[in-house]
């Protein structure tokens, strides 16, 4: 989810200062006691604590990588080889599946290998950082793959008849608790082949859908139907479950709105640039974003205060014209703004997170 944008943060600590501009900058964010500091860091404590009781439930699968991309074949494979690493001509164990059954794509998937990390002397992950970093892990690399089991396989485009293949979603056919997965993925399938026969409306119904994860793909793909962006009925709807979950009495589902509320406001943004818009496209207008990240940075969850209120002020930011500084204090709920500071205008020893930047006229991602 790379997007343009027209301001680059930088996240610092503490540098030499002018010291005018540090002393308007204490002065601005005031007088930070221990007493205050104290309370600041308990309560976002016990915000991280209450997210983490249910912070399960709302994980996304690798599963949903594929479900997220329609040029993803997504099949059952059974393992019918496992080649062991010899740490020589083949530096990785190698698995040959072969397709029993194809849910989503052609159909002319056939018999592929993949590369899985999983070794019969575990070593650390640290000697390849940057792979785990990359390609985060599937139930591939997790356990020892044996002839006979089964999985379901998310198989990214480029898929080429017995060559190795770049598999990044898994589901692990003989984890009973994974197992479970294929029915919710077969009924997001559901979802998209009716999308794909009547346009946008059985993504819209599904923004009610009881699985979280698959809420979250359902977002990601109205901002992609043109349709949907230049009805009022989908902005309605959108609008009305953003609302409703951000008066959710679960804090994950006021989290999982305001995260939904940065994708539409990133593309919106992006889009409106591209094609010359002077608002907020698609799905909802700018003012609209804002109004609902503003609610939210009044969660009784300071945590998600914190996130909406650094992403309102992202968002402020990136409409700013180049040459505009800040300093972003989520925690206090301030942003300071100079213009084209040279020096980051924060005290050294500063004890709170904060986020330093200044606009650019140069965008990223294009």
């Amino acid at each position: 989810m790379r997007v343009a944008s027209k301001f680059a943060i930088v996240l610092l600590s503490s540098l030499p200062l002018c010291c005018q501009e540090s002393q308007t900058a204490s002065s601005f964010f005031g007088d930070l006691s221990p007493e205050r500091l104290h309370s600041i860091e308990e309560s976002r404590r016990a915000a991280r604590a209450e997210l983490a009781q249910q912070s399960s439930i709302f994980e996304t699968p690798n599963i949903a990588i594929a479900l997220r991309a329609p040029g993803y074949q997504i099949v059952i494979g059974k393992i019918i080889g496992v080649q062991l690493p010899d740490g020589a001509n083949l530096p990785r164990t190698r698995i040959r599946f072969h397709v029993e059954q194809v849910i989503r794509g052609n159909g002319q998937v056939a018999d592929f290998d993949v590369e899985s990390r999983w070794v019969p002397t575990p070593v650390s992950q640290n000697e390849d950082p940057e792979l785990f970093l990359n390609n985060p892990p599937t139930a591939l690399d997790k356990t020892e793959p044996k002839v006979g089991d089964r999985y379901l396989l998310g198989i990214a485009p480029g898929y080429s008849d017995g060559k190795l293949v770049f598999v990044p979603s898994v589901i692990d056919l003989q984890d009973p608790n994974q197992a479970a997965l294929i029915t919710t993925a077969e009924r997001f399938l559901a979802i998209e082949a009716s999308a794909g026969r009547s346009g946008f409306a059985p993504y819209l119904a599904a923004l009610d859908d009881e699985t979280p994860w698959i809420r979250d793909i359902v977002v990601y793909w109205l901002t992609s139907f043109e349709a949907c962006n230049a009805s009022p009925a989908c902005a309605e709807k959108f609008s009305g479950v953003v609302k409703r979950q951000l008066q959710s009495n679960t804090p994950n589902e006021r989290q999982q709105a305001v995260f939904w509320l940065v994708w539409v406001d990133s593309v919106s943004r992006s889009e409106s640039k591209r094609r010359g818009f002077s608002d907020g496209l698609p799905v909802l207008h700018d003012s609209e974003i804002r109004s609902l990240f503003d609610a939210a940075t009044h969660d009784a969850n300071v945590e998600i205060g914190d996130a909406a209120f650094h992403y309102r002020e992202a968002s402020d930011l990136d409409r700013e014209p180049p040459g505009e500084c800040f300093t972003m204090v989520p925690a206090l709920r301030k942003t300071f703004h100079v213009h084209a500071a040279k020096q980051n205008p924060v005290p050294p020893g500063f004890p709170l997170s904060y986020t330093y930047g200044c606009t650019s006229s140069e965008e990223s991602g294009n």
